[in-house]
């Protein structure tokens, strides 16, 4: 396993760990994330703010961030790159998929994007969609849906369901043979995942704090 290149004194680092979230351009998956640094219980998520938009180069900026932030994977501090399949090709996919396993980094895929996530909070979808059509559908669920709009609060509650359905989406895609880090996997969504790693994490924060 690489390592990171903590910086941190032992008592911080006893205190909690750390999720680096690099997002790509757009302002929705850090809005929502960044409801989990405001209500987690020592679990300290970071969206840092980048234009960079394919995952190959992603994956490269996140990497220049792993030293900033003084990650530490021996710890289990977990670094995620979050992104949409739209305007991607399978050499990007690739390219982003071996940087990654190189440098402990996880790949965070939605296909065809970010709002099947909030799609799935409301009901189960496997048909192949383009984002306009996802989008559309959304707004049956949500009015005048805005990208630019925080709507955590109003998805909490619906958060258990959105876990069942992705999952079940994906594992559909995997009985199928189909590579869950491809184009040909819509719709699918690693969200699922890594919000299933901070829930998991926050746990354990309380654990501690608690003794």
């Amino acid at each position: 396993m690489a390592k990171g290149y903590s910086t941190r004194k032992t008592s911080v680092r006893e205190q909690v760990a750390m999720f680096l979230i690099i997002c790509e351009g757009q302002k929705t998956e850090r809005l929502y994330f960044n409801k989990y640094r405001k209500r987690n219980n020592g679990l300290m998520i970071l969206t840092p703010n980048t234009n960079v938009t394919d995952p190959r180069n992603l994956v490269k900026f996140a990497i220049s961030q792993i030293q900033r932030y003084g990650i530490d994977f021996d710890y289990g501090d977990q670094v995620w790159c979050v992104f949409d399949a739209d305007n991607n090709t399978p050499a990007n996919l690739a390219a982003a998929r071996q940087s990654a396993e190189l440098s402990n980094i996880n790949l965070c895929l939605s296909n065809p994007c970010f709002e099947l996530w909030y799609l799935l909070h409301y009901t189960y979808y496997y048909t192949p969609i383009s984002t306009s059509n996802l989008l559309q559908k959304l707004t049956n669920y949500i009015p005048n849906y805005n990208k630019s709009k925080e709507y955590f609060e109003s998805l909490f509650d619906k958060r258990g369901g959105a876990i069942i359905n992705a999952r079940k989406l994906n594992r559909q895609h995997r009985d199928l043979g189909v590579d869950l880090l491809s184009l040909d996997s819509n719709p699918s969504t690693f969200i699922v995942e890594l919000v299933q790693q901070i829930l998991d994490n926050e746990k354990k924060n309380e654990k501690r704090f608690t003794r």
